[in-house]
């Protein structure tokens, strides 16, 4: 994960925190209602490669090397409607997808025990962008043509 950082001497505390992924969606894509009336796309990403610590085995496959590595599950929240839609459509678990959004946390009381909760995401709105790289594992999507899903989705 990338993540720049962009402050305005102005404003002094006022900061925008940006992240770039590319990973594999991990669950089908689930939209919420807010209280507003809009909706919200929520899905999981999953991250995660080989290590420049460590070393694979010496009768170890590479491949099997980068799948016993950890992976990082990053919540995404897609903001706008259309683009909502879209990932609901084309994303299916095992879906390679570049993401682009802002780092935000999300600061709520947890119902059952009552403790203040923080939850890292990247929200997508105006400035975010989805691009769809590579369908999941499942058959019935991957007779999709590459035409249909080219430039879909960059938003």
């Amino acid at each position: 994960m990338r993540e720049e950082v962009s402050c305005d001497a102005t404003f002094g505390y006022f900061c925008t925190k940006k992240a770039i992924i590319v990973g594999q969606v991990g669950m089908i894509p689930v939209q919420k209602r807010l209280k507003s009336g809009r909706s919200v796309t929520l899905v999981s990403v999953g991250t995660g490669g080989i290590r420049n610590n460590r070393r694979p085995f010496e009768t170890e496959d590479p491949r099997e090397y980068a799948n016993r590595c950890a992976v990082q599950w990053h919540r995404v929240s897609i903001y706008p409607e259309r683009l909502g839609d879209l990932a609901m459509k084309n994303l299916v678990p095992g879906s390679i997808v570049y993401i682009e959004g802002n780092l935000e946390t999300k600061i709520f009381n947890d119902s059952i025990t009552g403790l203040v909760r923080r939850v890292r995401e990247i929200s997508i709105r105006r400035n975010g962008r989805i691009v769809f790289l590579g369908n999941g594992g499942d058959a019935s999507y991957q007779s999709a043509g590459a035409g249909e899903l080219r430039g879909v989705g960059y938003y």
